[in-house]
Protein backbone atom coordinates (compact mmCIF):
# COMPACT_ATOMS: atom_id res chain seq x y z
CA UNK A 1 0.00 0.00 0.00
CA UNK A 2 1.45 3.64 -0.62
CA UNK A 3 1.27 6.50 0.87
CA UNK A 4 -1.77 8.15 -0.34
CA UNK A 5 -3.61 4.53 0.40
CA UNK A 6 -1.89 4.57 4.16
CA UNK A 7 -3.51 8.73 4.69
CA UNK A 8 -6.52 7.35 3.02
CA UNK A 9 -7.18 4.47 5.94
CA UNK A 10 -5.91 6.85 8.14
CA UNK A 11 -8.68 10.00 7.79
CA UNK A 12 -11.25 7.09 7.65
CA UNK A 13 -10.40 5.88 11.17
CA UNK A 14 -9.97 9.02 12.55
CA UNK A 15 -13.63 9.99 10.87
CA UNK A 16 -15.05 6.87 12.74
CA UNK A 17 -13.32 7.75 16.08
CA UNK A 18 -15.06 11.54 15.03
CA UNK A 19 -18.08 9.83 15.18
CA UNK A 20 -18.08 7.93 18.01
CA UNK A 21 -16.72 10.25 20.13
CA UNK A 22 -19.79 12.72 19.10
CA UNK A 23 -22.47 9.64 19.94
CA UNK A 24 -20.93 8.84 23.33
CA UNK A 25 -21.07 12.98 23.71
CA UNK A 26 -24.90 12.99 22.78
CA UNK A 27 -25.57 9.99 25.24
CA UNK A 28 -23.52 11.69 28.09
CA UNK A 29 -25.89 14.36 27.69
CA UNK A 30 -28.85 12.78 27.73
CA UNK A 31 -28.25 10.42 30.98
CA UNK A 32 -27.08 13.40 32.57
CA UNK A 33 -30.37 15.29 31.40
CA UNK A 34 -32.15 11.71 32.93
CA UNK A 35 -30.06 11.94 36.13
CA UNK A 36 -31.01 15.43 37.17
CA UNK A 37 -34.42 15.25 36.67
CA UNK A 38 -34.30 12.24 38.82
CA UNK A 39 -32.10 14.14 41.35
CA UNK A 40 -34.53 17.13 41.49
CA UNK A 41 -37.43 15.25 41.31
CA UNK A 42 -39.17 16.44 38.12
CA UNK A 43 -40.68 14.16 35.66
CA UNK A 44 -38.89 14.20 32.63
CA UNK A 45 -40.73 14.73 29.77
CA UNK A 46 -38.79 12.95 26.72
CA UNK A 47 -40.68 13.01 23.18
CA UNK A 48 -44.15 14.54 21.53
CA UNK A 49 -45.25 13.50 18.61
CA UNK A 50 -48.37 15.11 16.52
CA UNK A 51 -50.71 13.83 13.91
CA UNK A 52 -53.72 14.05 11.87
CA UNK A 53 -55.91 16.75 10.09
CA UNK A 54 -57.31 19.93 10.91
CA UNK A 55 -60.80 17.61 11.18
CA UNK A 56 -58.72 14.91 14.11
CA UNK A 57 -55.50 14.94 15.42
CA UNK A 58 -53.34 12.21 18.16
CA UNK A 59 -51.34 14.15 20.20
CA UNK A 60 -48.29 11.82 22.42
CA UNK A 61 -46.34 13.24 24.99
CA UNK A 62 -43.77 10.57 26.50
CA UNK A 63 -42.50 10.57 30.00
CA UNK A 64 -39.89 8.84 32.01
CA UNK A 65 -42.20 7.63 34.48
CA UNK A 66 -45.46 7.97 35.50
CA UNK A 67 -47.50 11.48 35.28
CA UNK A 68 -50.43 12.66 37.47
CA UNK A 69 -52.67 14.69 35.37
CA UNK A 70 -55.60 17.16 35.06
CA UNK A 71 -56.83 18.90 32.07
CA UNK A 72 -59.39 21.61 31.64
CA UNK A 73 -61.15 23.68 28.67
CA UNK A 74 -61.00 27.42 27.92
CA UNK A 75 -62.22 29.36 25.50
CA UNK A 76 -61.20 32.98 23.70
CA UNK A 77 -59.53 31.35 22.13
CA UNK A 78 -60.11 27.54 22.25
CA UNK A 79 -57.94 26.00 24.00
CA UNK A 80 -56.93 22.50 26.54
CA UNK A 81 -54.89 22.85 29.06
CA UNK A 82 -53.05 20.08 30.97
CA UNK A 83 -51.70 20.41 34.02
CA UNK A 84 -48.77 18.57 34.89
CA UNK A 85 -46.02 18.03 38.31
CA UNK A 86 -43.18 20.25 37.49
CA UNK A 87 -41.90 18.75 34.31
CA UNK A 88 -38.09 19.18 32.77
CA UNK A 89 -39.52 19.29 28.76
CA UNK A 90 -36.54 18.03 26.80
CA UNK A 91 -38.58 18.35 23.54
CA UNK A 92 -37.59 18.72 19.51
CA UNK A 93 -38.41 22.31 18.76
CA UNK A 94 -39.60 20.81 14.97
CA UNK A 95 -42.01 18.07 17.00
CA UNK A 96 -43.95 20.94 18.74
CA UNK A 97 -44.40 22.67 15.67
CA UNK A 98 -48.55 22.93 15.33
CA UNK A 99 -50.20 21.57 12.71
CA UNK A 100 -53.70 20.25 11.63
CA UNK A 101 -56.50 21.13 13.77
CA UNK A 102 -53.59 22.45 16.48
CA UNK A 103 -52.75 26.31 15.72
CA UNK A 104 -50.52 26.86 19.30
CA UNK A 105 -48.35 24.60 21.33
CA UNK A 106 -46.93 25.96 24.68
CA UNK A 107 -45.27 24.50 27.21
CA UNK A 108 -43.64 25.04 30.78
CA UNK A 109 -42.82 25.40 34.29
CA UNK A 110 -45.60 27.27 36.04
CA UNK A 111 -43.28 27.87 39.72
CA UNK A 112 -45.86 25.15 41.78
CA UNK A 113 -46.14 22.77 38.81
CA UNK A 114 -46.06 22.50 35.00
CA UNK A 115 -48.45 23.08 31.90
CA UNK A 116 -49.02 21.89 28.40
CA UNK A 117 -51.45 24.50 25.90
CA UNK A 118 -52.93 23.85 23.00
CA UNK A 119 -54.67 26.40 21.31
CA UNK A 120 -57.34 24.83 18.78
CA UNK A 121 -58.35 25.91 15.17
CA UNK A 122 -61.76 27.05 16.54
CA UNK A 123 -63.72 24.46 18.80
CA UNK A 124 -62.82 21.34 19.35
CA UNK A 125 -63.46 18.09 21.05
CA UNK A 126 -61.60 16.15 23.51
CA UNK A 127 -62.47 12.27 22.21
CA UNK A 128 -59.99 10.90 24.80
CA UNK A 129 -57.33 11.56 26.97
CA UNK A 130 -55.68 8.75 28.69
CA UNK A 131 -52.08 7.84 30.72
CA UNK A 132 -50.55 4.87 29.27
CA UNK A 133 -47.78 2.52 29.91
CA UNK A 134 -45.41 2.15 27.21
CA UNK A 135 -44.70 -1.31 25.59
CA UNK A 136 -41.61 -1.65 25.98
CA UNK A 137 -41.47 -0.42 29.57
CA UNK A 138 -39.44 2.51 29.06
CA UNK A 139 -41.84 5.53 31.06
CA UNK A 140 -45.59 6.20 30.40
CA UNK A 141 -47.29 8.88 27.54
CA UNK A 142 -50.39 10.89 27.73
CA UNK A 143 -52.59 10.15 24.27
CA UNK A 144 -54.84 12.76 23.46
CA UNK A 145 -57.46 12.75 21.05
CA UNK A 146 -59.26 15.90 19.59
CA UNK A 147 -61.47 16.51 16.70
CA UNK A 148 -63.25 19.11 15.16
CA UNK A 149 -66.57 20.89 16.63
CA UNK A 150 -69.09 23.79 17.18
CA UNK A 151 -68.96 26.18 19.40
CA UNK A 152 -72.07 24.30 21.01
CA UNK A 153 -70.71 21.46 21.44
CA UNK A 154 -67.21 23.30 23.12
CA UNK A 155 -70.20 24.79 25.17
CA UNK A 156 -71.63 22.04 26.65
CA UNK A 157 -68.01 20.70 27.45
CA UNK A 158 -67.22 23.52 29.27
CA UNK A 159 -70.68 23.78 31.17
CA UNK A 160 -69.65 19.83 32.14
CA UNK A 161 -66.40 20.69 32.85
CA UNK A 162 -66.50 20.43 36.79
CA UNK A 163 -67.37 16.55 35.80
CA UNK A 164 -64.54 16.00 33.42
CA UNK A 165 -61.59 17.60 34.89
CA UNK A 166 -58.78 15.78 35.72
CA UNK A 167 -60.35 12.50 33.89
CA UNK A 168 -58.17 10.17 31.55
CA UNK A 169 -61.10 8.07 31.41
CA UNK A 170 -62.42 7.40 27.72
CA UNK A 171 -65.61 7.05 25.55
CA UNK A 172 -65.85 4.13 23.60
CA UNK A 173 -65.39 4.71 20.25
CA UNK A 174 -69.27 4.86 19.71
CA UNK A 175 -69.62 7.51 21.65
CA UNK A 176 -67.24 9.38 20.44
CA UNK A 177 -68.10 8.76 16.68
CA UNK A 178 -71.81 9.50 17.41
CA UNK A 179 -74.85 8.40 15.74
CA UNK A 180 -75.79 10.42 12.79
CA UNK A 181 -76.67 13.72 12.27
CA UNK A 182 -77.59 16.16 15.45
CA UNK A 183 -78.37 19.61 15.88
CA UNK A 184 -79.24 21.66 18.87
CA UNK A 185 -82.30 22.75 19.98
CA UNK A 186 -83.68 25.90 17.39
CA UNK A 187 -80.75 24.55 14.95
CA UNK A 188 -81.61 26.75 11.73
CA UNK A 189 -80.92 24.78 8.83
CA UNK A 190 -77.61 24.90 7.79
CA UNK A 191 -75.65 24.98 4.55
CA UNK A 192 -72.03 24.90 3.73
CA UNK A 193 -70.81 25.72 0.43
CA UNK A 194 -67.28 24.72 -0.72
CA UNK A 195 -65.93 26.48 -4.11
CA UNK A 196 -63.34 24.01 -5.29
CA UNK A 197 -60.00 24.67 -5.30
CA UNK A 198 -58.43 28.44 -4.90
CA UNK A 199 -54.71 29.99 -4.69
CA UNK A 200 -52.07 28.25 -6.00
CA UNK A 201 -54.37 25.50 -6.53
CA UNK A 202 -56.45 26.67 -9.82
CA UNK A 203 -58.16 22.76 -10.56
CA UNK A 204 -58.95 22.87 -13.97
CA UNK A 205 -58.27 24.68 -17.37
CA UNK A 206 -60.10 25.23 -20.48
CA UNK A 207 -58.42 25.39 -23.77
CA UNK A 208 -59.04 29.33 -23.95
CA UNK A 209 -57.87 29.80 -20.37
CA UNK A 210 -61.16 29.56 -17.83
CA UNK A 211 -59.49 28.25 -14.54
CA UNK A 212 -61.33 26.00 -12.42
CA UNK A 213 -61.61 28.25 -9.16
CA UNK A 214 -62.72 31.05 -10.69
CA UNK A 215 -66.02 29.28 -11.88
CA UNK A 216 -66.26 27.15 -8.58
CA UNK A 217 -66.39 30.82 -6.69
CA UNK A 218 -68.79 32.52 -8.95
CA UNK A 219 -71.30 30.31 -9.04
CA UNK A 220 -70.89 29.70 -5.30
CA UNK A 221 -71.33 33.12 -4.49
CA UNK A 222 -74.34 33.29 -6.66
CA UNK A 223 -75.65 30.02 -4.73
CA UNK A 224 -75.16 31.97 -1.20
CA UNK A 225 -77.17 35.05 -2.39
CA UNK A 226 -80.35 32.50 -3.64
CA UNK A 227 -80.00 30.78 -0.33
CA UNK A 228 -79.70 33.73 1.82
CA UNK A 229 -82.48 35.48 0.13
CA UNK A 230 -85.40 33.02 1.42
CA UNK A 231 -83.99 33.59 4.68
CA UNK A 232 -84.49 30.67 6.67
CA UNK A 233 -81.19 29.06 6.38
CA UNK A 234 -77.59 29.80 7.81
CA UNK A 235 -75.13 29.50 5.11
CA UNK A 236 -71.17 29.71 5.22
CA UNK A 237 -68.68 29.12 2.44
CA UNK A 238 -65.34 27.75 3.05
CA UNK A 239 -63.81 30.11 0.69
CA UNK A 240 -64.87 33.72 -0.25
CA UNK A 241 -61.77 34.79 -1.72
CA UNK A 242 -58.58 33.48 -4.16
CA UNK A 243 -57.32 31.46 -1.37
CA UNK A 244 -55.74 27.86 -0.77
CA UNK A 245 -57.52 25.96 2.00
CA UNK A 246 -56.76 22.08 2.31
CA UNK A 247 -59.57 19.92 1.57
CA UNK A 248 -59.31 18.61 5.58
CA UNK A 249 -59.99 22.73 6.13
CA UNK A 250 -62.94 22.09 4.17
CA UNK A 251 -64.62 19.48 6.50
CA UNK A 252 -63.29 21.71 9.48
CA UNK A 253 -65.61 24.28 8.19
CA UNK A 254 -68.36 22.57 7.87
CA UNK A 255 -68.09 20.31 11.02
CA UNK A 256 -67.70 23.53 13.37
CA UNK A 257 -70.77 25.28 11.87
CA UNK A 258 -72.94 21.94 12.40
CA UNK A 259 -73.85 22.10 8.64
CA UNK A 260 -76.93 20.17 7.82
CA UNK A 261 -75.43 20.40 4.15
CA UNK A 262 -72.02 20.81 2.60
CA UNK A 263 -71.87 21.02 -1.12
CA UNK A 264 -68.79 21.29 -2.79
CA UNK A 265 -68.87 22.85 -6.52
CA UNK A 266 -65.98 21.58 -9.16
CA UNK A 267 -65.53 22.30 -12.95
CA UNK A 268 -63.55 19.40 -14.20
CA UNK A 269 -61.98 18.69 -18.01
CA UNK A 270 -62.10 15.50 -19.53
CA UNK A 271 -60.14 13.76 -22.33
CA UNK A 272 -63.89 12.00 -23.60
CA UNK A 273 -64.42 14.07 -26.77
CA UNK A 274 -67.99 15.40 -26.61
CA UNK A 275 -68.90 14.45 -22.97
CA UNK A 276 -70.91 17.17 -21.59
CA UNK A 277 -73.19 18.17 -18.74
CA UNK A 278 -73.57 18.00 -14.64
CA UNK A 279 -72.81 14.98 -12.05
CA UNK A 280 -73.41 15.26 -8.36
CA UNK A 281 -71.46 12.74 -6.76
CA UNK A 282 -71.49 11.22 -2.95
CA UNK A 283 -68.69 9.55 -0.65
CA UNK A 284 -68.14 5.63 -0.95
CA UNK A 285 -65.76 3.43 -0.24
CA UNK A 286 -65.51 2.00 -3.62
CA UNK A 287 -66.11 3.93 -7.04
CA UNK A 288 -69.42 3.72 -8.83
CA UNK A 289 -67.43 3.65 -12.07
CA UNK A 290 -63.87 4.17 -13.62
CA UNK A 291 -64.64 8.12 -14.10
CA UNK A 292 -65.58 8.57 -10.96
CA UNK A 293 -62.80 6.85 -9.59
CA UNK A 294 -60.24 8.89 -11.55
CA UNK A 295 -61.92 12.20 -10.94
CA UNK A 296 -61.77 11.51 -6.93
CA UNK A 297 -57.65 11.24 -7.77
CA UNK A 298 -57.37 13.98 -9.45
CA UNK A 299 -59.39 16.14 -6.17
CA UNK A 300 -57.89 14.23 -3.62
CA UNK A 301 -54.55 15.69 -5.01
CA UNK A 302 -55.61 19.14 -4.77
CA UNK A 303 -53.27 19.13 -1.31
CA UNK A 304 -50.09 18.61 -2.87
CA UNK A 305 -50.40 22.17 -4.72
CA UNK A 306 -48.91 24.21 -1.48
CA UNK A 307 -46.33 21.76 -1.27
CA UNK A 308 -48.35 19.59 1.56
CA UNK A 309 -46.90 16.11 2.82
CA UNK A 310 -50.26 14.52 3.14
CA UNK A 311 -49.92 12.15 6.13
CA UNK A 312 -53.03 9.86 6.81
CA UNK A 313 -53.43 7.24 9.24
CA UNK A 314 -54.93 4.71 6.90
CA UNK A 315 -56.53 2.86 9.63
CA UNK A 316 -58.71 5.94 10.61
CA UNK A 317 -59.52 7.08 7.47
CA UNK A 318 -60.64 3.48 6.76
CA UNK A 319 -62.89 3.56 10.19
CA UNK A 320 -64.10 7.12 9.31
CA UNK A 321 -65.18 5.91 5.82
CA UNK A 322 -66.92 3.16 6.66
CA UNK A 323 -69.05 4.04 9.62
CA UNK A 324 -69.98 6.79 7.10
CA UNK A 325 -71.28 4.58 4.48
CA UNK A 326 -73.06 2.71 7.12
CA UNK A 327 -74.89 5.45 9.26
CA UNK A 328 -77.40 7.92 8.76
CA UNK A 329 -75.63 10.53 7.05
CA UNK A 330 -74.88 8.77 4.05
CA UNK A 331 -78.48 8.40 3.55
CA UNK A 332 -79.30 12.12 3.84
CA UNK A 333 -76.21 12.39 1.47
CA UNK A 334 -77.90 10.07 -0.54
CA UNK A 335 -81.60 11.52 -0.46
CA UNK A 336 -80.02 15.34 -1.20
CA UNK A 337 -78.07 13.83 -4.03
CA UNK A 338 -81.30 12.11 -5.89
CA UNK A 339 -83.79 15.56 -5.36
CA UNK A 340 -80.71 17.53 -6.66
CA UNK A 341 -80.17 15.04 -9.83
CA UNK A 342 -84.39 15.92 -10.11
CA UNK A 343 -84.21 19.20 -10.27
CA UNK A 344 -80.78 20.18 -12.22
CA UNK A 345 -82.46 17.99 -14.85
CA UNK A 346 -85.15 20.57 -15.68
CA UNK A 347 -82.74 23.28 -15.56
CA UNK A 348 -79.78 22.60 -17.00
CA UNK A 349 -77.98 19.69 -19.00
CA UNK A 350 -76.86 16.25 -16.99
CA UNK A 351 -74.40 13.82 -18.41
CA UNK A 352 -75.40 9.87 -17.99
CA UNK A 353 -75.77 8.57 -15.43
CA UNK A 354 -75.61 11.79 -13.79
CA UNK A 355 -75.56 10.32 -9.98
CA UNK A 356 -72.43 8.66 -8.82
CA UNK A 357 -69.87 7.96 -6.26
CA UNK A 358 -65.77 7.87 -5.11
CA UNK A 359 -64.07 7.88 -2.71
CA UNK A 360 -63.65 12.22 -2.31
CA UNK A 361 -61.77 13.66 0.72
CA UNK A 362 -63.70 16.62 0.69
CA UNK A 363 -67.12 14.60 1.62
CA UNK A 364 -65.99 12.54 4.52
CA UNK A 365 -66.85 14.66 7.57
CA UNK A 366 -68.44 11.60 9.63
CA UNK A 367 -71.90 13.89 10.47
CA UNK A 368 -72.31 16.04 7.80
CA UNK A 369 -74.30 15.16 4.68
CA UNK A 370 -72.15 16.08 1.88
CA UNK A 371 -72.10 16.25 -1.97
CA UNK A 372 -69.94 17.39 -4.67
CA UNK A 373 -71.49 18.79 -7.91
CA UNK A 374 -69.63 19.10 -11.24
CA UNK A 375 -71.13 21.99 -13.06
CA UNK A 376 -70.19 20.42 -16.38
CA UNK A 377 -66.76 20.02 -18.04
CA UNK A 378 -64.58 23.00 -18.91
CA UNK A 379 -63.16 20.72 -21.71
CA UNK A 380 -66.06 21.05 -23.64
CA UNK A 381 -66.68 24.52 -25.44
CA UNK A 382 -70.95 24.49 -24.72
CA UNK A 383 -70.15 23.54 -21.22
CA UNK A 384 -67.52 26.19 -20.67
CA UNK A 385 -69.77 28.97 -22.50
CA UNK A 386 -72.56 28.31 -19.88
CA UNK A 387 -70.26 27.86 -16.92
CA UNK A 388 -69.13 31.58 -17.91
CA UNK A 389 -72.44 33.03 -18.23
CA UNK A 390 -74.26 34.94 -15.55
CA UNK A 391 -78.25 33.73 -16.79
CA UNK A 392 -77.07 30.08 -16.96
CA UNK A 393 -75.25 30.18 -13.32
CA UNK A 394 -78.59 31.87 -11.89
CA UNK A 395 -80.83 29.22 -13.09
CA UNK A 396 -78.13 26.28 -12.20
CA UNK A 397 -78.04 27.83 -8.63
CA UNK A 398 -81.74 28.22 -8.66
CA UNK A 399 -82.35 24.61 -8.99
CA UNK A 400 -79.97 23.67 -6.62
CA UNK A 401 -81.81 26.25 -4.00
CA UNK A 402 -85.04 24.45 -5.21
CA UNK A 403 -83.51 21.26 -4.24
CA UNK A 404 -81.94 22.57 -0.55
CA UNK A 405 -85.57 24.00 0.43
CA UNK A 406 -86.97 19.99 -0.31
CA UNK A 407 -84.16 18.17 1.33
CA UNK A 408 -84.93 20.44 4.38
CA UNK A 409 -88.33 20.60 4.39
CA UNK A 410 -88.17 16.81 4.23
CA UNK A 411 -85.33 16.29 7.15
CA UNK A 412 -87.58 19.01 9.23
CA UNK A 413 -90.48 16.55 8.77
CA UNK A 414 -88.99 13.75 9.34
CA UNK A 415 -87.86 15.27 13.33
CA UNK A 416 -91.42 16.37 13.81
CA UNK A 417 -92.74 13.13 12.94
CA UNK A 418 -89.87 10.94 14.89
Amino acid sequence: MGPAGTADKWRGAAGHLRLMAGILCLLAVLLGLAAASRADGLLGATGYKMAGDATKMRIVLNFDREPDVKWFLLRGPNRLVVDLPRTRFALNAKDVKPRGLVRAVRYGDQGKGSRLILTGKGPFAVDKLDVLKNDDGSGYRIAIDMSAASEREFDEALANQSLTTGSTVSTDKGGRVGTGPVSAPGHRFTVVIDPGHGGVDGGAESAGGTVEKNVTLAFAAELRDKLAAIGKYDVYMTRDNDVYLPLDERVRIARQHEADLLISIHADTIGVKGLRGATVYTLSDKASDPEAQALADRENLSDQFAGMKIEDDNKEVTDILIDLIRRETHGFSMSFAHTLVGQLSTSVGLINNPQRSAGFKVLKAPDVPSVLVELGYLSNSKDEAQLLSADWRGKAAQSITNAVALFAAAKAGARAGG
